[in-house]
This record gives C-alpha cells, sequence and structure tokens, in this order.
C-alpha cells in the first residue's frame, strides 16, 4: 500500500519489496542448495539500507541521481 500526502505526493515510507522467489531464485543461481524462508525479508531490509546509503551520497556530492558509483560508495563489491 502506498501511503500519500495531500496533494498526491507519495511518502517515504511506501516500501518496495522483491518477490521472495526472485530472491531464492538468486540465491539459487549463486549456487545455493537451500534456502531458508527468512532470507527474502533480511535481502530486502538490507536493500532498502544500501538504497537510502546510496541517495545520501548522491545528495552529498549536489546530484539528483543516484548512480552506480554511489552505490558502490556504499557497497564493498568483491
Amino acid at each position: 500500500m502506498v501511503k500519500k500526502k495531500k496533494g498526491g505526493e507519495v511518502m517515504g515510507d511506501a516500501k518496495t519489496k522483491l518477490p521472495k522467489a526472485t530472491i531464492i531464485r538468486l540465491f539459487k543461481d549463486a549456487g545455493a542448495e537451500r534456502v531458508s524462508a527468512d532470507v527474502a525479508d533480511a535481502v530486502n531490509k538490507i536493500l532498502l539500507e544500501v538504497a537510502k546509503g546510496a541517495i545520501k551520497a548522491a545528495k552529498a556530492e549536489g546530484k539528483k541521481t543516484v548512480s552506480a558509483d554511489n552505490l558502490r560508495m556504499v557497497v564493498v563489491v568483491t
């Protein structure tokens, strides 16, 4: 459910989540034999925090558009 302020502006607490099946498939494609049911919720929470960090990095640069470089500032890719 998307909450809106007066005038139709979307509030910041509306959250989009990746489907559970997609997350499980991602882990299985990466080599997991089994994936716990709580992994999907954990991944969605982690991705939300990563997105917030990337947005913060973009704003710190004075930009409105979030880039892959902003994402890399938040995530350590091995």
